[in-house]
């Protein structure tokens, strides 16, 4: 066996391993929650992880993780405005940040901008900070809403990722802030945390 086979091997049950991990984290929060259409609700998050395991030697690409994510919605272009750098995330960045961008899809396509006429969607990132604390800002927006009363103002298990899971597992930070007419989540997390070693 050659050492690139080797390697090759290595850098599989990495990835096998991230991905486990990932699985159980999930199955552990959502235990904790009386979650309706609890299958549904883990096939989506399965198909979000798998999604960011499709990343080539490059890491997997930001942008196509929100496309990849929005067309598994079956949302128009016209619906949203989706713009950043270049950015290439590395295994356990690009699961992490992949199941907060479905949990955020699935709650706009049920009560958000996705779900209103009129209302519309922004997903914006960029690098922020000083070159020796440099963390990638990732900005998701939705506006021009009219939010009836009883709805949901949470992601539910969503606000756990975004505020918990980026923090503890990419040592970032996560917010989710309502309005009476839209909501924002914005995620920093450390470039060293978030991207592909050779990017």
């Amino acid at each position: 066996m050659s050492g690139t086979q080797i390697l090759d091997r290595t850098a599989l049950q990495r990835r096998i391993a991230r991905m486990l991990s990932a699985f159980r984290v999930v199955a552990a929060h959502m235990a904790r929650r009386d979650e309706d259409e609890s299958a549904l609700h883990l096939a989506g998050r399965i198909g979000a992880i798998g999604r960011a395991a499709l990343a080539d030697g490059y890491g997997m690409d930001l942008e196509s993780l929100v496309l990849d994510e929005l067309a598994a919605h079956t949302v128009k272009p016209d619906q949203y405005e989706v713009r950043g750098v270049d950015v290439h995330l590395h295994d356990g960045a690009a699961q992490l940040i992949s199941l907060a961008i479905h949990e955020l899809a699935t709650n706009s396509v049920k009560y958000g901008a996705l779900a209103q006429p009129g209302a519309r969607l922004r997903v914006l990132w960029w690098y922020a900070g000083g070159s020796e604390s440099q963390r990638l800002h990732f900005e998701w927006s939705e506006e021009g809403m009219q939010l009836a009363a009883g709805v949901p103002r949470a992601v539910g298990f969503g606000s756990d990722v975004v505020q918990r899971l980026i923090a503890k597992e990419l040592h970032g930070v996560g917010e989710l802030t309502f309005s009476d007419s839209g909501m924002r989540c914005v995620i920093e997390v450390p470039l060293s945390e978030a991207l592909h070693k050779d990017e």
